[in-house]
């Protein structure tokens, strides 16, 4: 990693953990995180169908792209775990499909706006947060 990613990571990773705890210890039951079309919270962030923090998409539909479907993979992997956003394996499985999708310089969806490394960056950041609260949290 370069050192001014570093250092931006290390800037960033205290909202990813206020973000993380909110998440995860607030009053709301861990269904309540699917924020979808009926929801009156808007997510901090949107991308395609399935990618967003505090947004699980749309199930049943089909990914826009290949960023969207690591964010659809990620979402059936914490569903499989109990809705467990802290698993290792959903984290780094999810972190290692956005980096494959980076490097394969995939297209991006019809009318996308947004910047996709920006997006990968903040999941990114997101994602690492989560791997370090689930080794904290001995989570598998």
């Amino acid at each position: 990693m370069v050192p001014s990613q570093s250092l931006k990571l290390a800037r960033l990773l205290p909202f990813s953990f206020i973000v993380f705890f909110f998440i995860f210890f607030s009053s709301n039951p861990a269904h309540a995180l699917n924020i979808g079309v009926q929801a009156t919270v808007p997510p901090f962030l949107r991308y395609g169908k399935y990618c967003g923090l505090l947004y699980s998409g749309c199930p049943g539909e089909i990914p826009c792209d290949g960023l969207d479907a690591c964010c659809m993979k990620h979402d059936a992997c914490v569903q499989s775990k109990n809705n467990d956003y802290l698993s290792q394996e959903c984290s780094q499985n999810f972190i290692n499909c956005m980096e494959n999708f980076r490097n394969s310089k995939g297209r991006t969806f019809k009318g996308n706006k947004c910047e996709v490394d920006e997006v990968i960056g903040v999941i990114n950041v997101v994602m690492e947060a989560a791997l370090l609260a689930g080794r904290v949290l001995h989570k598998p």
